[in-house]
């Protein structure tokens, strides 16, 4: 068996499944649009206007996949991330994905590819090639399965129309729904990494071949730093700043809270109007996107993570914070339910605001249990690890076979 496996712009959990893959030497090739080189990297970290922009690709960087055999498209990828970084053109927000689905339709024809193993939104056209030619398909669910989130969002957008920017409509996608109905469809093998995602996609096809495989940390990367005092109390959030993480929920919620002596940052792209980003209530920061070191030298000075997501497939963040030492307040929507114990942090409903506001005020008369319940979330976390997920996946494909 030989798999070709593909991700637009990669991510830890596509580059670990490259790596199963090529652990066991089921690797056809990895389709991926840039993995810049650590010489490169280095030689853009000289140019002072581009560290920002540096400092998130260095994200794209897995040394262990240096000398896998990959098809790349670097020209387009780096043209799309200087006009990106630009602000002078709207460039198509899926150049990446068809890019990636005009590859592997290519790259699937090569007689030794056995099965064709892609994610959702850039799986349609090499799924239609392979089933053509008699080809297995395996569809990777990062999140839940959209007919369930595009229901979900459109009654958001509505509730928190004053949080959505202008150019975000609250109307139906009905060609967006059409393509993962399609992929779902032709999908022979389906992995979820949640069993939040797992329910979401069991509602419309319950008897669909669906592998859990949760996701992993570097645990020796993510750790804890030196101990901190509690004043002032320090939480901290990572990930889209958005509708769908729960952001309007969390900043309503920590301005009933009225906490004293006590900060929330957020960090990560900024995805609500900008009106909310100048009006921010007191003792809330938003900082941009930073590279893994950057946050995680914030988780390291932070005492809380909340994660409030209306809809998560996983969260990695969650995860990668606790094992930073962090007591969590998880959403039930997320991998939340299935890490976050009684003695490490709480779960909340997704949208519950009374709960949220309980919850940050239990950790402001609580701050005593801070570093108690620090030690366990890291026990937790350590738990999830990068090479269980990789020995899961590939027991899951052989079964394919």
């Amino acid at each position: 068996m030989s798999i070709l496996f593909g991700h637009p712009t990669g991510n830890p959990n596509s580059y670990n499944a490259a790596m199963a893959y090529l652990e066991v030497g089921l690797l056809e090739c990895f389709c991926v649009t840039w993995m810049p080189s650590t010489t490169i990297i280095d030689a853009l970290k000289r140019f002072r206007p581009l560290r920002p922009q540096v400092e998130r690709l260095e994200r794209r960087l897995f040394l262990p996949l240096s000398h896998a055999p990959k098809v790349q498209g670097r020209l387009k990828e780096v043209c799309r991330l200087l006009i990106r970084a630009s602000g002078l053109s709207d460039y198509p927000a899926d150049q990446a994905s068809r890019w990636l689905m005009r590859t592997m339709v290519r790259e699937c024809r090569r007689s030794t590819v056995t099965a064709v193993h892609a994610y959702e939104d850039c799986s349609l056209w090499q799924f239609i090639e392979a089933k053509r030619l008699g080809k297995a398909c395996i569809y990777d669910m990062p999140t839940c399965y959209y007919p369930e989130w595009e229901r979900m969002r459109v009654e958001l957008y509505r509730t928190y129309s004053d949080w959505v920017p202008s150019q975000m409509s609250p109307v139906l996608h009905d060609a967006r729904l059409d393509q993962k109905r399609q992929e779902m469809a032709l999908a022979d093998l389906t992995f979820v990494a949640s069993r939040y995602v797992e329910a979401s996609i069991r509602e419309f096809y319950p008897h669909k071949d669906i592998a859990r495989i949760p996701y992993g940390i570097d645990a020796e990367f993510w750790s804890p730093g030196p101990a901190k005092q509690p004043e002032p109390l320090r939480f901290i959030y990572a990930g889209n700043v958005s509708v769908r993480k729960g952001m309007p929920l969390l900043i309503e919620a920590w301005s009933k809270a009225g906490l004293c002596d006590a900060e929330l940052t957020l960090v990560g792209s900024w995805d609500l109007a900008d009106s909310k980003r100048r009006s921010l209530p007191r003792g809330i920061r938003w900082f941009p996107p930073c590279s893994s070191q950057a946050l995680r030298n914030r988780y390291r000075k932070s005492h809380v993570f909340v994660f409030p997501s209306y809809s998560d497939g996983f969260g990695l963040a969650l995860l990668e914070a606790m094992a930073c030492g962090l007591p969590a307040i998880a959403s039930e929507a997320s991998i939340g339910p299935e890490i976050v114990t009684a003695d490490c942090g709480f779960t909340s409903p997704p949208g519950d605001m009374d709960r949220l506001v309980e919850l940050l005020r239990w950790f402001d008369r609580h701050r005593d249990q801070l570093s108690i319940m620090g030690r366990q979330a890291r026990m937790q976390a350590t738990g999830w690890s990068w090479s269980n997920y990789r020995s899961l996946l590939t027991g899951a494909v052989s079964k394919l076979v």
